[in-house]
């Protein structure tokens, strides 16, 4: 599945927010996850549906979260988990000069998460690139999403294709990839999609995708974070040893 933020229509949820569903839970399989993106010139979004985990990434612009200043390429993490009974909702803030434009993941888990999880917020800046032809940087691991106390987030990367580099077709589990510079064809089950800025890019749990970065001149970038469900997998690991 592909889509783009040009083709949606933008809708104002608040003063100074602008949202768009990129992805709704019925198109997703098996169900349960939503991808949104959203534009502030001002004002805030706030978050916080019960047995919701959410994978948040900056774009670009600079946002507030409680008393934490959030830059542009920075990844959070935030729980559905609630410690006294209450369902935990927060929100993120306009701040600064220029708009702030984030897109999110939230997974609808059918129940809470771990009680003590908390909120985990990494920059680009702060990782180690694995260079090669694709430059990858992992913000979150498949580990740290585990430890964190994710049900169903599987590791956030950011990756950077020089001049006609390809991630051939592959199979994984369920997965985005966001565009957020260059151009290039998508690979997604049998179709085919030419992709820029703002294109997302859906596969279910073992559909074949991969993406091409068919410049000779621009590098192509984006963001890929994959869906487990953590119980069952790391259980099958535990077997496995």
């Amino acid at each position: 599945m592909h889509t783009n933020i040009e083709v949606v229509a933008g809708k104002e949820i608040s003063s100074g927010v602008i949202e768009r569903e990129l992805l709704s839970r019925d198109e997703s399989s098996p169900g349960g996850l939503a991808v949104h993106h959203h534009v502030l010139s001002g004002g805030e979004i706030v978050f916080g549906e019960e047995n919701t985990e959410y994978q948040h990434y900056i774009i670009s612009g600079c946002g507030r979260m409680g008393g934490k200043l959030l830059h542009g390429e920075t990844a959070i993490f935030v729980p559905g988990a609630q410690r006294w009974g209450k369902v935990r909702q927060y929100s993120i803030a306009h701040e600064g000069e220029g708009e702030l434009r984030i897109i999110t993941a939230s997974y609808k888990t059918g129940r809470q998460n771990f009680r003590w999880a908390k909120t985990r917020a990494k920059n680009l800046y702060e990782t180690r690139a694995n260079i090669s032809n694709i430059v990858n940087q992992q913000l979150i691991t498949e580990e740290e999403h585990a430890v964190m106390g994710a049900l169903r987030m599987h590791a956030l990367d950011v990756q950077t294709h020089a001049p006609l580099a390809n991630n051939p077709a592959h199979i994984n589990p369920e997965e985005i990839m966001y565009v957020l510079r260059g151009t290039a064809e998508a690979v997604s089950g049998d179709t085919r999609h030419q992709v820029k800025p703002g294109s997302l890019i859906y596969a279910r749990e073992g559909e074949t995708h991969g993406i091409y970065n068919t410049s000779t001149t621009h590098p192509l970038q984006y963001f890929v974070l994959e869906f487990i469900e953590h119980d069952k997998i790391w259980t099958e690991k535990g077997l496995q040893e």
